[in-house]
């Protein structure tokens, strides 16, 4: 018998099978756009994903306050909740912040700045009969006048002022002629 060159034999080796680059990019794809999705839902909303969820309630701010002249003096917009009423009677000296009526005028030019000292004015309890521009825009931090018959509410209504702004003048020399028992002018 005659040799025969062998023959190839053919190998049987596990098939490989040929995987699809875009199946795989089409997946990852997917999961990436499923975690933006759910980090969104979970830190995106500003409420942590609850959608009922009621805003906070608002908060006093606060600023400072920095004259030349003087040191940084905090500065807050006290709020007033509509339950509750201030106590007008000041603990210290036993007058009643109600019994002044109190004008209060803008000298800075701002918008609203008379508005805001009433307002700060009125969450202390006193009795604030209006707001108005001053005579010009150039004052410089707060000016007060209350007549003399009601000097010894300057000192409370400076004290008051205080907390909030810099005094710039506290003075009894309202004429008797002007419509309430204080002024009060809040300036640049």
């Amino acid at each position: 018998m005659e040799e025969t060159p062998l023959e190839a034999i053919p190998t049987l080796s596990p098939t490989k099978r040929k995987i699809n680059k875009r199946f795989i990019y089409l997946v990852l794809a997917i999961i990436v756009i499923a975690i933006i999705f759910f980090a969104y839902k979970t830190f995106g909303t500003g409420n942590n994903g609850n959608t009922n969820q009621k805003p906070a309630a608002a908060t006093p701010t606060q600023e400072i306050t920095v004259t030349p002249t003087s040191t940084p003096v905090p500065s807050s917009s006290p709020t007033v909740s509509p339950s509750t009423t201030p106590d007008p009677v000041d603990k210290a000296t036993g007058l009643d912040r109600s019994k002044l009526s109190v004008t209060v005028e803008n000298g800075s030019g701002e918008a609203g700045v008379a508005g805001k000292g009433s307002d700060f004015l009125k969450g202390l309890g006193y009795g604030v009969t209006g707001t108005d521009n001053a005579d010009n825009f150039n004052y410089t931090n707060v000016t007060i006048q209350v007549k003399s018959g009601k000097s010894d509410f300057l000192a409370l209504l400076k004290k008051d002022l205080g907390f909030s702004y810099t005094i710039d003048s506290a003075t009894s020399d309202l004429p008797d002629s002007f419509s309430s028992d204080a002024l009060v002018i809040i300036g640049k």
